[in-house]
């Protein structure tokens, strides 16, 4: 686990640096971040500066040196002074998983999250399917 300055591009021509958690592999020069949580955070801040930006569509451009990045918290810099001490991504790669089961071949598979219901709505459901497994 490592705190980086993620150097993030958020529409319209709205520039961010946002200090995030996220895990390195250093073997494979692989930085994972988790949408989820960066959309959390990127919401967040959105709210307290501008409301309007909030759910516009992002992109994480690379990672911003340590030492800049913490004198740009103090005192505000320009987007070229940060542009200079941007390290960009030589790749970007989106890893999506399907949990471990049994499903019928007619069976659309989406990833937990994905369907658009509520976790108690997903019990109630499996609570159903249960019963009627039971009654036969």
């Amino acid at each position: 686990m490592r705190k980086l300055p993620l150097f993030i591009h958020v529409d319209p021509l709205n520039p961010v640096v946002l200090g995030k958690t996220c895990r390195y592999c250093p073997d494979c020069d692989l930085l994972i971040v988790h949408q989820d949580e960066l959309e959390a955070q990127l919401k967040a801040l959105s709210a307290e500066r501008d409301p309007s930006l909030i759910g516009n569509d992002y992109m994480v451009l690379g990672t911003v040196e340590r030492q800049p990045w913490r004198e740009g918290m103090k005192q505000p810099k320009g987007i070229e002074e940060m542009l200079e001490h941007l390290h960009d991504f030589k790749e970007v790669r989106t890893v999506k998983y399907q949990p471990a089961g049994w499903y019928r071949d007619d069976e659309p598979v989406t990833p937990p999250g994905q369907t658009g219901q509520s976790a108690t709505e997903k019990k109630q459901a499996a609570r159903r399917k249960r019963r009627r497994r039971r009654r036969r």
